[in-house]
C-alpha cells in the first residue's frame, strides 16, 4: 500500500428492518465505506469487544428488539474511547430523540430518510472524526482565547471551522469530549442556517418537499446571484477557564425569530426546520437572537450538564 493509499472506514449499521441494512450496505459500500450490519445491538457491543480494530462509527436505529439504540449509544460514549453514532428512528418520539443527543449522538435522521441526505451526514461526521484525530492540539496550555472568522457561504468550510472552534474544548479541561463533540455540532447546524437560510435566502421547507437533491441545487442558483454570491458569515468566539461562546452573523434579510415553530412539538421536531434550532437549544446553555434574527449568540459553561439515567 502506498503513502497515498489507506484503508476505507469502517461503518457499523444496527437494524432489526433487513431492507435497511441492504440499502444502507449497498449505499454506503459504493460510496467507498468498509460496511458491517447487525441485527441487534447485543451484537454490535460483542464485535466491539473481540475485534481487534475499531470502527470509524456506528449507525444505530432507536428501537431494537431487546437492548435500543439509547442503550448502544449510552454504552459506546461512556467507553474510554468513544465512536461517534449517528441515530435513526422511524418512530417520531420526541423524547427518545432529545434522549439521544444529550447521550452525545453525533446526528440523528428520521425514517424514511433521503439516502444522500444520510450519507452526506456520514460523511460530515467522518470528516470530523479524521481532523479530530490529526490534530496536535496545545489546547492544555489554553487559558483565554478570542478570534473573529469572516467566511464566504462554502459549505466545505463548515465542518473544518466547527472543528477548529471546538478541538480544544477538552484540553483546556472545560468539557469532556462527548460535550466538546456536542458544541460543535450546535456550532454547525447555526453557521448551517447563517449560510443557506440567512445569507443565500433559502426556505427549509425546500428540504422537506424537494429533498437535499433540490436543496443543493437551489443553494447552486444562489450562489451565482449577485444579490446573495458575496455575503459573508461573521463568527466571533472567545473561551475563557469559565465558558466558551460563540455568535454568528450573516448579512440576510433576517427572520422573526419569535415565532419560530416549537421544536419540542411532535409535530415540528423532525422537520428540517426545527432541527437545527433544537440541537442548539439543547446542547447550549444560553441561545439568544438579535438584529432581526440575523445573529445568534451560544454560550457553554465549564460545569457540564451529564444525562442522567431514567
Amino acid at each position: 500500500m502506498t503513502n497515498t493509499e489507506k484503508n476505507p472506514e469502517t461503518v457499523l449499521i444496527v437494524d432489526d428492518e433487513e431492507i435497511i441494512r441492504i440499502t444502507l450496505q449497498k449505499k454506503l459500500s459504493r460510496s467507498g465505506y468498509n460496511v458491517i450490519s447487525f441485527e441487534k445491538a447485543e451484537d454490535v457491543l460483542i464485535y466491539l469487544k473481540n475485534s481487534t480494530t475499531k470502527p470509524d462509527m456506528i449507525i444505530a436505529d432507536i428501537k431494537l428488539r431487546k437492548m435500543d439504540g439509547i442503550e448502544l449509544l449510552r454504552r459506546i460514549n461512556s467507553s474510554e474511547e468513544p465512536i461517534p453514532v449517528l441515530i435513526i428512528s422511524g418512530h417520531g418520539n420526541v423524547e427518545d430523540a432529545i434522549k439521544a443527543l444529550r447521550y452525545g449522538a453525533s446526528d440523528y435522521i428520521r425514517k424514511p430518510f433521503d439516502i444522500n441526505a444520510l450519507t452526506s451526514s456520514v460523511r460530515s461526521i467522518l470528516k470530523m472524526k479524521q481532523e479530530k484525530n490529526l490534530s496536535e492540539t496545545i489546547g492544555q496550555f489554553k487559558e483565554y482565547e478570542k478570534a473573529v472568522f469572516v467566511i464566504p457561504n462554502d459549505k466545505d468550510i463548515i465542518n473544518t471551522i466547527s472543528f477548529n472552534l471546538t478541538k480544544d474544548l477538552v484540553s483546556a479541561g472545560l468539557f469532556n469530549a462527548t460535550t466538546a463533540e456536542n458544541i460543535a455540532l450546535s456550532l454547525k447546524e447555526a453557521i448551517t442556517n447563517a449560510m443557506f437560510h440567512g445569507n443565500l435566502g433559502i426556505d427549509s421547507s425546500l428540504r422537506n418537499e424537494g429533498g437535499m437533491k433540490e436543496f443543493n441545487e437551489e443553494i447552486e442558483k444562489r450562489l451565482k446571484e449577485d444579490k446573495y454570491r458575496d455575503r459573508k458569515v461573521k463568527i466571533t468566539y472567545e473561551l475563557t477557564p469559565e465558558f466558551v461562546s460563540y455568535k454568528i452573523e450573516d448579512e440576510g434579510d433576517g427572520f422573526n425569530f419569535k415565532n419560530l415553530p416549537d421544536p419540542r412539538d411532535p409535530e415540528n421536531f423532525f422537520k428540517n426546520s426545527g432541527r437545527g434550532l433544537l440541537i442548539v437549544q439543547i446542547h447550549m446553555d444560553e441561545v439568544s437572537w438579535k438584529n432581526n434574527g440575523n445573529t445568534i449568540k451560544m454560550k457553554k459553561y465549564k460545569k457540564c450538564r451529564e444525562p442522567r439515567e431514567e
